[in-house]
């Protein structure tokens, strides 16, 4: 199983967009700026580092606003923005890609007079870190629905003046001589920038195969996972217990480690829900639930994204529907709902319910399979999937 690591990032770039509450397409058009600043500086064999690290700048903001709340982070360099850096470093450290990216996602946010979260002055501060500092900072701060004459001007002296403070003189020099013409003011202003983005992206990109596709999954689990304390370990059980059935029921080696992605990244659409909701101890609403049951929709919409999940994009996102018909978002029925969805459902729901949430604390064992027991016995799920669960578990 191979797949190329740059489409990987690229199809999970509109979710973590959404999940941080960014504008739709933000780290697409911040990899847009920072590429074309690289190229400008004729420093094409920077090219790809500045794709991954542009696309994963903002990978630690999920935890951050959960940490400090979306408000307290929008107020500038505060710890909050510490916290999302280092974390984001952490993140993409477990990820097979070279060091060099997770270096320029934890100093991003320097600033070129040493004010910055950790301190760096001037040229210590990593290129890359630099140039992604400033392409996102025209990413956030060009307005394109008032794009003008005056106000391309007005934008103009707002970049002159943060030259020595925000950024280096000479990269400022570069960007502003780059917009001296036309195309990069109107490519600003271009609503799908995959176009633009990527005849960009360098043709010999990485491809990786299923250790390194479990890798990174799991990296993206612990995104999922912390953006709520009630289920800071919630995708990871699931893809150890989904893993763990396959095995018992004879799966391939290979299939087997489908199950734990699919397990890992089962969720991954949750990213789009707010945590006002997910974290709600009174009942939700009706609006509130509707916003809810869109998130395994959310997650089959990635996942089919990216080649070679066409199995594993049918198997977690599939994992609120039942064999009854009466699941949802597409309401799958019989030979519709596979062994394997049912798999990571039954795992979902065993974890769902022995893990604390805002609303009610953990249940038992005995209790939770005996929810499981009664839904079987409805015909919801197989019964022989529920017996390899306790066995693998050595639940009595």
């Amino acid at each position: 199983m191979q797949t190329n690591l740059n489409e990987f990032l690229l199809s999970f770039s509109l979710l973590l967009d959404m999940a941080e509450g960014n504008h739709l397409q933000h780290s697409k058009r911040v990899a847009y700026i920072a590429m074309k600043i690289i190229i400008k500086l004729q420093k094409e064999s920077l090219l790809n580092l500045a794709f991954q690290s542009s696309i994963l700048h903002d990978i630690g903001l999920t935890h951050s606003i959960f940490l400090y709340g979306r408000q307290e982070f929008l107020k500038g360099e505060t710890k909050s923005t510490s916290i999302h850096t280092k974390v984001g470093y952490d993140i993409a450290k477990t990820l097979p890609i070279q060091y060099e990216v997770a270096k320029t996602i934890r100093f991003h946010h320097e600033r070129w007079d040493g004010l910055g979260v950790e301190g760096l002055k001037g040229s210590d501060i990593p290129l890359l870190a630099q140039v992604i500092a400033l392409a996102d900072y025209v990413e956030l701060n060009y307005d394109k629905t008032k794009d003008s004459f005056k106000y391309r001007n007005k934008f103009r002296i707002k970049l002159e003046n943060e030259k020595g403070f925000k950024f280096n003189d000479n990269l400022v020099d570069e960007l502003l001589e780059i917009l001296q013409k036309e195309k990069l003011w109107l490519d600003l202003c271009v609503y799908n920038i995959d176009s633009l983005l990527l005849p960009l992206i360098p043709s010999q990109s990485v491809e990786i195969g299923i250790d390194d596709l479990e890798q990174i999954s799991e990296a993206f689990a612990m995104i999922i996972d912390r953006k709520s304390e009630f289920t800071f370990e919630h995708s990871k059980m699931i893809s150890q217990r989904a893993f763990k059935v396959a095995k018992s029921l004879g799966y391939s080696e290979l299939k087997c480690k489908k199950m734990r992605i699919s397990g890992y990244l089962h969720d991954i659409g949750k990213l789009t829900v707010p945590n006002t909701i997910l974290d709600k101890p009174g009942k939700l609403t009706t609006e509130e639930m509707l916003v809810i049951k869109k998130h395994p929709y959310y997650s089959k919409f990635i996942l089919q994204q990216i080649k070679g999940f066409e199995e594993i994009s049918e198997w977690g996102p599939n994992h609120h529907e039942n064999l009854l018909g009466t699941g949802y978002p597409e309401g799958l029925s019989g030979n519709q709902f596979t062994e394997e969805a049912q798999i990571i459902a039954i795992c979902d729901i065993y974890q769902a319910l022995v893990e604390d949430r805002v609303y009610r604390q953990g249940m038992t064992n005995e209790k939770a399979l005996q929810i499981l027991n009664r839904l079987v016995k409805k015909g919801y799920y197989n019964k022989n999937l529920l017996d390899a669960l306790i066995a693998v578990n050595q639940i009595s």
